[in-house]
């Protein structure tokens, strides 16, 4: 299903929220599909030249601008020293120098106590540590925790937390490499490299089967569908998968919460909603912090739209 480019079905601020409000009010169910829009807004953007020249100064000074270069650099014929000093530093700021963001606590607090579930294309582990209970969380993607045999000799992980700790200490500002290179981690059993496990971890499957198992839950539901900020670097994990829900299901609405961004060249994001379902869906172009605060406001506040 594609998205029809003339098809915008959008609200006005006050009226998207209101729309919003009395779905998430009268549903039985709530899904909730977490992008990088939603940790942009949040304040973890992988744009923000500031925060990277911030957590990332060596790499800044290298000429790259922020995190999205970065994640296509494999063509660069980077050395496993600077590999592991460029992944430790971003790993860290990721998950143990950046906070659990107020955004995430307030989205936790407006579903609470209601049947709700949320799939997350981050890897930041935010839901996570704003308390989102992990039975009701599948982060499509995976996570930074742990790490993984890159020849996949052993489904055996390991955390990576422990070697963090170990080779922060020993990047050298100068070259930006681990300047002891035996503390580099390898696979015990093959001597392959580690590296980040993602979706190659022992409960994933299990993450994934609680998923499903809700989702067939909602059959005969009424169901209220939020995305928010899910742009098409990844659009099979939520986007396209909310829409084929929408399509299908007898009682779902789609709130697609999508502020339209850029990401590297080719990629994007914008609320725009497949014709198929425009009857099913609202396009709400507002950045998912301004939706997020009214809403909890509103339900959490009484605050006026």
């Amino acid at each position: 299903m594609t998205d029809h480019q003339n098809g915008n079905n959008s609200r006005s601020f006050s009226d998207a929220i209101e729309e919003l409000i009395s779905w998430v009010e009268a549903s039985d169910k709530i899904l909730i599909g977490a992008g990088a829009g939603l940790s942009a807004a949040a304040g973890l953007s992988y744009l923000d030249e500031d925060l990277f020249r911030q957590f990332q100064p060596e790499m800044a000074a290298m000429g790259y601008h922020y995190p999205y270069e970065l994640f296509q650099h494999e063509n660069d014929g980077w050395p496993q020293a600077r590999e592991w000093a460029y992944l430790i530093r971003h790993v860290n700021f990721v998950r143990h120098v950046f906070p659990a963001a107020e955004l995430y606590k307030k989205l936790l607090k407006i579903v609470e106590g209601r049947d709700y579930f949320a799939v997350t294309s981050n890897a930041d582990r935010q839901l996570m540590r704003a308390g989102f209970s992990m039975d009701r969380v599948f982060e499509a993607q995976g996570n930074y925790d742990r790490l993984r045999c890159t020849a996949r000799c052993t489904r055996e992980t390991w955390e990576i937390k422990p070697y963090i700790d170990k080779l922060l200490p020993l990047i050298d500002p100068d070259t930006f490499m681990i300047s002891d290179e035996s503390a580099i981690p390898y696979c015990p059993y093959c001597g392959a490299p580690l590296y980040t496990a993602f979706r190659a971890f022992e409960g994933y499957k299990l993450e994934e089967a609680r998923y499903v198992d809700w989702l067939a839950g909602t059959n005969g539901k009424r169901l209220c569908i939020l995305e928010l900020g899910v742009g098409f670097n990844t659009p099979a994990v939520i986007r396209w998968p909310f829409e084929r829900l929408t399509f299908a299901h007898d009682c779902a609405h789609l709130f697609r919460v999508n502020r339209g961004y850029r990401e590297w060249s080719g990629h994007g994001g914008h609320p725009v909603i497949p014709e198929p379902i425009m009857d099913k869906s609202t396009a709400v172009p507002y950045d998912a912090k301004d939706v997020i605060e009214r809403l909890y406001d509103r339900l959490k506040g009484g605050a006026p739209a």
